[in-house]
């Protein structure tokens, strides 16, 4: 399975502008997690964009419907088992290998930086600093929906501080801003 077969999936089972903008974000940081580990950028990439393609369609049966969905397509088995380990509580498969890891680590936290940006006058991710995420992660009513204990076992599952997996996660999706949606309104 190729980017542009995976994002015709995406776009097949999510009409979500939102949650596809969300895949997209999950993609580029596991993307730039890869290409600064030395991984497989484009596999790596895949199951960022796919790790909740079916989750629009089918919420209760997430991410298991899409599973079955991609066994019977060339999904790579890292793929598999990656979007799996992504929602242990659902699949009962735990993140083990790297990519299951840091798809694990970015996804909660892609959504709150998203949250951030939206709530900054300029909607631009450019404006949006380390702290500020950090501020609004302690705030617990702020982006309720994302779940701040697995964004704290994200980081530490790849061994890294909070505050630095922000700042690498904001300098990947700074660099897709437009892609994202980030790059906020003109001042006027």
């Amino acid at each position: 399975m190729n980017r542009e077969e995976a994002f015709a999936l995406v776009c097949e089972h999510t009409k979500s502008e939102s949650l596809i903008r969300h895949m997209l974000a999950v993609e580029t940081c596991v993307r730039w997690y890869a290409g600064n580990l030395g991984e497989d950028v484009d596999t790596w990439g895949l199951a960022g964009l796919l790790h909740d393609f079916d989750y629009e369609a089918h919420p209760s049966e997430h991410p298991n419907w899409g599973l079955d969905l991609l066994r019977g397509t060339d999904c790579p088995t890292d793929v598999l088992q990656a979007i799996a380990a992504h929602a242990p509580e659902r699949t009962g498969t735990k993140p083990e290998s790297s990519l299951d890891r840091y798809l694990y680590a970015c996804d909660e936290l892609a959504g709150l930086i998203t949250a951030v940006v939206y709530v900054r006058p300029s909607k631009s991710i450019q404006d949006v600093e380390v702290k500020s995420v950090l501020k609004k992660f302690k705030e617990a009513s702020f982006a309720a929906g994302v779940n701040r204990d697995d964004v704290r076992e994200g980081a530490e599952m790849i061994g890294l501080p909070l505050d630095e997996h922000v700042a690498n996660m904001l300098v990947a999706m700074k660099s897709n801003a437009e892609a994202l949606g980030l790059q906020g309104v003109p001042a006027t």
